[in-house]
């Protein structure tokens, strides 16, 4: 391999340089093009979910995303897209497929209806998100969970040492989490001075941290899942990565999180909220 990269590394290289300016363009260019860019993102989310966890591609939770968007535009308010009916409402469909899994056994049902949040919201957050301001936002919440990603995989991999949730994730240690941890601090400061996303250093330094630790909830949380149904990827659309699930599992956590902090604490951030 070239520069002595293992061939996964190599493939996680390549992969991430090909996505990297599809995934910026679509944020810059807004609009319908990003609308268009998720949707792509969220058929393919849905149908990995679906494969996953049903073990067959079932569009059933494309369907019920589409019905939810539509009752969330056209019965809510004048019409417009109010960001907290929206996340309830996925928050609440998922926690009550959580609810049949965990008391009724592993009902597909309950596992179709834990899809309907896992992919509905960060897609929706992201959404709103972008329509705030220029895109820094969502460039600043892509960078974090992606440093994350590459500043665990390298201090895993170098440092190694205890394992965080073995039964998880047996290759996670607490240095990968304290690795991630720093250089999404590093970034969060570098947009700091470069882009302005939050009113202080301070605020993006903490921030930029907790998200970090948040993202590696959720890929834990995929991993879990994963685990649960024996399989060791989500699927194999991105060499080196798996599925797209496998790419986006801390970001399905994070987008949300940052959407909710913007609504509670606004002054944080140097965007208005519309």
């Amino acid at each position: 391999m070239p520069l002595g990269l293992s061939k996964n590394l190599f493939q996680r290289v390549v992969s991430a340089l090909t996505l990297l300016p599809i995934v910026l363009g679509a944020v810059y260019l807004g609009g319908w093009y990003f609308i268009a860019f998720l949707a792509l993102g969220g058929v393919l989310m849905a149908t990995e979910w679906s494969t996953l966890t049903l073990g067959k591609r079932d569009y059933q939770l494309i369907v019920i995303l589409l019905a939810i968007t539509v009752f969330e535009y056209f019965m809510i308010g004048d019409g417009s897209f109010q960001l907290a009916p929206a996340l309830l409402t996925l928050l609440a469909v998922s926690l009550v497929g959580i609810g049949l899994v965990k008391f009724s056994g592993p009902t597909n049902f309950g596992w179709l209806l834990i899809g309907v949040g896992y992919v509905g919201l960060p897609l929706v957050s992201l959404w709103w998100l972008r329509a705030l301001d220029d895109g820094s936002l969502v460039t600043w919440v892509l960078f974090v969970v992606f440093a994350t990603d590459v500043g665990g995989y390298v201090a895993g991999k170098n440092i190694g040492g205890p394992k965080l949730a073995p039964k998880l994730s047996p290759k996670k240690t607490w240095s990968g989490l304290l690795g991630g941890m720093v250089l999404s601090a590093a970034i969060g400061a570098a947009f700091h001075f470069g882009l302005s996303v939050m009113s202080s250093v301070g605020l993006v330094l903490v921030v930029s941290d907790l998200l970090a630790v948040w993202a590696q909830v959720g890929d834990l949380a995929e991993s879990g899942v994963k685990r649960h149904f024996g399989v060791k990827d989500s699927g194999a659309l991105i060499p080196g990565h798996g599925g797209l699930l496998d790419r986006v599992d801390g970001l399905v956590f994070v987008a949300p999180a940052v959407a909710v902090l913007i609504l509670l604490y606004a002054s944080w951030f140097t965007v208005a909220v519309v």
